[in-house]
């Protein structure tokens, strides 16, 4: 028997997708989540969290220790080119096209449906959703509902990812580099001057091949590339900004010193560089490793098993997800999960309905009152 209902999951979800929710401007969204859930929560918070429209927060049955916390983030990033189908919905049998939707409204909704479901229930384990902002950013939501103290004991979480019915029990670390190239500058028609721009292709493909020779594996991606533009003389200054992601089992230290020193080494490199992390508002995100025998895992396992009839493939998230403050900030045991989709941040992002149910009814049936 069923313990979430389809058809209001569906509804729910249409109308998320149907809210613009940008990043940083969330509002729509936020108030439509704290409007819902206030008829069945014992309580709705919202929280302000500065440059983003804030989180909400909601408790069931909330304990003094042994909560769960259920997290999806409200934020999407604007559209890209290229969509066929209306980024604020469009339902193909059953696959559900819009911006967002695969990641993570779909979630979204299927979280809302099971403290729906679960307010209806005398005993069930006590419940903590939190709605979080600008998870597509700098993870300021996740960042400030954890610095705030506003959360309860809470020992476990399932944070929502775009996860193909996965179940990840942890995720990559990330930093952010910025090297600022400095050539001479020169006419455009001599060569007696250095070219920023070339010398900064060169530490581009050289650091791209950082994790193949390092032994330590992840990614390098260069994010952006900029000068000065002249328009009649070689550029003399050229900022790159690098991307590192590293598995687990990987000191955030010892990862940030080897890029350093890699880039240093840049073959025929004639520019001088200056390297440093990019600023941002929220420390950077190092990785986190659940044991794959952790109790919550299997308690997921066996719930999944009595829903779906199967386990869930386990794996590790190969970027970093807002799980990873959870367990560095505060101990908390995050897995990252989600349904089957596809095209998240690219055109024609879509969900497939019933994965989201699936997802909706393992997650009811870890609430539900045991005996």
């Amino acid at each position: 028997m069923s313990l979430v209902d389809q058809d209001r999951i569906k509804r729910m979800l249409i109308d998320l997708v149907g809210i613009k929710s940008f990043r940083g401007r969330e509002g729509e969204v936020v108030y439509y989540i704290t409007d819902t859930l206030s008829r069945y929560a014992d309580k709705v918070i919202h929280q302000p969290v500065k440059d983003c429209a804030g989180n909400v927060i909601a408790f069931l049955n909330a304990k003094d220790e042994d909560n769960i916390l259920l997290l999806a983030h409200t934020d999407t990033f604007e559209i890209y080119t290229n969509w066929t189908k209306s980024p604020w919905g469009d339902i193909e049998d059953d696959k559900l096209y819009g911006l967002g939707v695969f990641d993570d409204k779909s979630m979204l909704a299927a979280m809302m449906e099971v403290l729906i479901t679960a307010s209806k229930w005398d005993k069930s384990k006590g419940l903590i959703f939190a709605a979080v902002c600008d998870a597509e950013g700098f993870s300021r939501g996740t960042y400030e509902l954890l610095k705030s103290g506003i959360l309860p004991e809470v020992d476990k979480a399932i944070v929502a990812g775009p996860t193909n019915m996965k179940l990840f029990r942890g995720a990559f670390g990330r930093f952010v580099f910025d090297v600022d190239v400095w050539g001479l500058a020169a006419p455009g028609t001599e060569v007696a001057g250095i070219n920023a721009v070339i010398e900064a292709a060169k530490i581009i493909l050289w650091a791209i091949d950082l994790p193949k020779v390092d032994g330590i594996g992840g990614s390098v991606a260069p994010l952006s590339i900029k000068s000065p533009e002249l328009i009649i003389a070689h550029p003399d200054r050229c900022l790159v900004r690098l991307d590192r992601h590293y598995p687990p089992r990987n000191d955030p230290g010892v990862i940030r010193k080897k890029f350093m020193r890699h880039l240093k080494k840049t073959p025929e490199l004639k520019a001088k560089i200056k390297i440093s992390l990019m600023k941002r508002p929220t420390p950077f995100m190092e990785p986190y490793e659940l044991s794959e025998n952790d109790d919550f895992i299997e308690e997921i396992q066996a719930t999944a098993k009595e829903v779906i009839g199967d386990k869930l493939d386990v794996d590790i998230y190969r970027t970093v997800s807002d799980a990873n403050y959870l367990y560095r900030m505060k101990g908390i045991r995050p897995v990252i999960f989600g349904p089957q989709g596809g095209n998240h941040h690219s055109a024609d992002e879509y969900v497939l309905l019933p994965s989201v149910y699936k997802v909706a009814e393992i997650l009811a049936h870890l609430f539900r009152p045991q005996g």
